[in-house]
């Protein structure tokens, strides 16, 4: 009877475990995000991850390329772009450039993840924000001072995890930069059901 209750048991501890990887391994139901005020962007720059240009480039020394995981360093390299634009700086990486100088710099992991402390070795300059939880005020005030920030979403809502560059918004929502896309238009937001999972940014030291 102890035996058969000590099995009972630890079933249900294996259970509870798989339970929470699972739940944090979905992100939870994500935030819902809702500009403050309509901020439409006056220039946008467009990276697309499945460029031929560095699209076979693998993200520093992982399996990962370019095109199947670059999502990323593209947003990245057109927010620093977009930002250097609005201020008057000079930023003239591409997207692949920006790959290159964070695979020298070993700013990704053995699995392509984004190592954040590293960027200003890679691109002296570079400040890091690494957002604890997704704050749709500080989102509005991140572009406010010209500072746009990358989320983390899913694609369609519900599918695999991809980062999008927020680059203002309309009467309807959110506008992003989305490098899955190879055409040059903003997506709305709401084709990722206007929710976010995760937020960062590089931008420039003053």
């Amino acid at each position: 009877m102890i035996r058969r209750l000590s099995v009972v048991a630890a079933g249900i501890f294996l259970g509870l475990i798989l339970a929470v990887c699972f739940r944090r391994g979905t992100g939870g139901e994500g935030v819902l995000l809702e500009p403050l005020e309509i901020r439409k962007p006056e220039h946008v720059v467009y990276f697309c991850q499945q460029d031929p240009a560095w699209a076979e480039d693998h993200l520093g020394g992982a399996r990962d390329t370019m095109a199947s995981s670059g999502c990323l360093v593209c947003a990245l390299a057109s927010g620093l772009a977009m930002q250097a634009s609005e201020q008057g700086l000079v930023f003239d990486l591409t997207a692949g450039e920006l790959n290159e100088a964070f695979s020298e710099a070993e700013v990704y992991t053995e699995n392509g993840a984004v190592i954040w402390d590293r960027i200003s070795l890679a691109v002296p300059g570079m400040e890091s924000l690494v957002m604890d939880s997704v704050d749709g005020e500080e989102i509005g005030r991140l572009l406010k001072d010209g500072i746009f920030p990358v989320i983390k979403v899913r694609m369609k809502g519900v599918g695999a995890w991809h980062w999008v560059l927020l680059t203002g918004s309309d009467e309807n929502g959110y506008l992003c930069m989305d490098p899955m896309s190879d055409t040059k238009e903003m997506v709305s937001l709401a084709e990722f059901h206007d929710r976010a999972y995760a937020v960062r940014a590089v931008y420039f030291c003053e």
